[in-house]
């Protein structure tokens, strides 16, 4: 706006509007939010329009007679029955023209002086039977510099006026002037008994200095005096020529724009709130997944240190066997029967001895291996039940937002279900068995019976295996070099060397046996930690692009807030 009117100062702060306006709207549109992108352009393009006026009332109440008199001009149809079917701005045009912008929008051109200034929008009746009617003044009050507030002289009181009243007032903060339209129809006591009753009315209202027009629209065109339409000319026209137009017009865009920014302050703290728990979650289920590993290699070795115990009292009770059962005459007698029964040869001794070595080893560590199972399977419930009240938590942070809808959000359900799905998943016997197969064929499990006996059978597997492989190497140190043709002779002959051979081997593979089960068990058991790190994976990509999408939001909010406070403690 270039008119002289307007001072630096005005100039300044109309450019600040705008640029705070500019940056609401980015934030509109960075929030997918299609109606605010709408509010704020016509914000913006308000600020350098013609002061705004809109005409709102009751139906009848004398809108459009007010309209055509205060231009004096026939603008508006004044029919008996509700004629205003649609919004109508009235605008100055050195050349006659009405078009019809929207189905709910008509505009109309005039060469009327007064428009170069102000432009007029008469609305539907607040009370009218169509029923989007007051959907679609409610959509042009936001863009009002001054609304003129019909109300029918001999009965102010209609309550559907009043209510939208509030929404006019209140909710928008837009300053309202009323006309008492039709007063000639009034004894001038009575008039001015409405007139007071009018402003105590809009005091209770919370409209501190309520200013009240009495007009009769019919005088005016009639060419009467008292009309009232002169002291609203002069009002108007005080406004103008003093630059007070321009300061109500910079005043009522700021304080809309103000009224948006609260608006958004819930939603976006609760972007912010939902964002922070969503990112302290990711750091809880971090913690507890490691403390559980933790916990676990501190179980497997505690596990391991007592399957060490256990071994070395064995593999005692092993080495006093193996030395009675290679004396001289029980070798002798062995190899002479062996000649004759192939099963009682020094050869199937080996086989059995070695057999029942490791059955005896583990029907001694299969209960250790429950115990140990127990404590496992105890440590991954409470870790995955943890993790998954963690998960139930942070979903009652899900926001419910009309004003902000980012697309990543639309997947924070979907996500968190997925992953309670495949938890619970985890924890039936087909998921836990599937997972400890993973990777491991050498060692695949194939048991039912519940979690328990899942994690037990892995523990006696991996034993069995370290076992078996223990005394084989032991049994296979012992008898190395014994020829096959002198093998009883052999045994005979060297049998002090081959009991110190057995048992050192057997000594030494304790250590063997201890470093294989650690190994094994962390392998075995570590899968199910890295199968529960992948399932929650996908909530830790999630939260990292939700902190991608609501980060800058909340960054742009702020700014905006902060300085739209500074903007908003100047003054006009």
């Amino acid at each position: 706006m270039s008119s002289p009117i307007v001072n630096r100062k005005l100039q300044d702060y109309r450019s600040d509007l705008d640029s705070l306006l500019q940056r609401v709207q980015q934030l509109a549109a960075d929030s997918n939010n299609p109606e605010l992108q709408a509010t704020t352009d016509s914000l913006r393009k308000n600020i350098n329009e013609p002061f705004l006026f809109v005409v709102v009332g009751e139906v009848k109440a004398g809108k459009s007679s007010f309209v055509n008199a205060l231009l004096e001009a026939t603008v508006c149809r004044t029919d008996i029955e509700p004629c205003t079917d649609s919004i109508q701005q009235i605008v100055y045009a050195e050349q006659p023209f009405e078009r019809q912008i929207e189905p709910n929008l008509r505009k109309i051109g005039l060469p009327i002086e007064i428009l170069q200034e102000i432009s007029i929008v008469d609305t539907p009746g607040t009370n009218t039977i169509v029923a989007d009617h007051q959907i679609v003044t409610e959509r042009y009050i936001p863009n009002s510099d001054l609304t003129f507030f019909v109300l029918f002289a001999k009965n102010p009181y209609q309550k559907s006026a009043w209510d939208f009243l509030d929404f006019v007032s209140a909710q928008w903060r837009k300053k309202v002037v009323f006309i008492l339209q039709q007063s000639d129809l009034l004894k001038p006591a009575d008039l001015e008994t409405n007139v007071e009753r009018v402003k105590d009315y809009a005091r209770q209202k919370q409209i501190a200095a309520p200013l009240v027009f009495a007009t009769s629209a019919e005088r005016e065109l009639n060419g009467e005096e008292n009309s009232g339409f002169a002291e609203i000319r002069d009002y108007i026209l005080e406004m103008v020529s003093s630059g007070s137009s321009y300061k109500i017009k910079l005043r009522s865009v700021s304080d809309t724009t103000q009224k948006i920014i609260e608006a958004l302050a819930d939603d976006v703290r609760a972007l912010g709130v939902q964002l922070a728990a969503d990112k302290k979650t990711v750091e809880n289920i971090k913690t507890k997944i490691d403390a559980g590993r933790k916990r676990s290699r501190f179980e497997i070795k505690t596990l391991v240190e007592r399957l060490s115990d256990r071994y070395d009292s064995i593999s005692s009770r092993i080495k006093l066997e193996f030395r009675d059962s290679l004396s001289v005459m029980t070798v002798i007698r062995r190899s002479f029967v062996g000649i004759f029964k192939k099963e009682a040869s020094m050869q199937a001794w080996i086989t059995d001895f070695k057999e029942r070595c490791q059955t005896d080893l583990k029907i001694s560590l299969e209960e250790l291996s429950s115990e140990g199972a127990q404590h496992f399977v105890d440590g991954i419930r409470h870790l995955l039940e943890s993790l998954t009240q963690d998960i139930n938590n942070v979903q009652t942070h899900q926001i419910e937002s009309s004003s902000i809808s980012i697309a990543i959000l639309e997947r924070r359900q979907e996500v968190i279900e997925s992953i309670k799905s495949k938890v619970e998943q985890l924890l039936t016997d087909e998921g836990l068995v599937s997972t400890l197969n993973a990777n491991a064929e050498d060692m695949a499990v194939e048991i039912v019976g519940g979690i328990f006996v899942t994690i037990a059978g892995t523990i006696l597997n991996v034993l069995e295996f370290a076992v078996a492989e223990a005394i084989m190497n032991a049994i296979g140190i012992a008898f190395a070099g014994i020829g096959v043709v002198l093998f009883a002779v052999g045994i005979a002959w060297q049998r002090n060397h081959i009991i110190r051979k057995f048992e050192s081997a057997l000594d030494r593979e304790q250590g063997k046996f201890n470093s294989d089960v650690t190994d094994r068990l962390h392998q075995k058991l570590g899968l199910i930690y890295e199968e529960v790190e992948r399932i929650f994976v996908q909530f830790y990509d999630y939260v990292e692009r939700e902190e991608q999408a609501i980060a800058p939001i909340v960054e742009q909010y702020e700014a905006i807030q902060a300085d739209a406070r500074q903007l908003f403690g100047k003054k006009l």
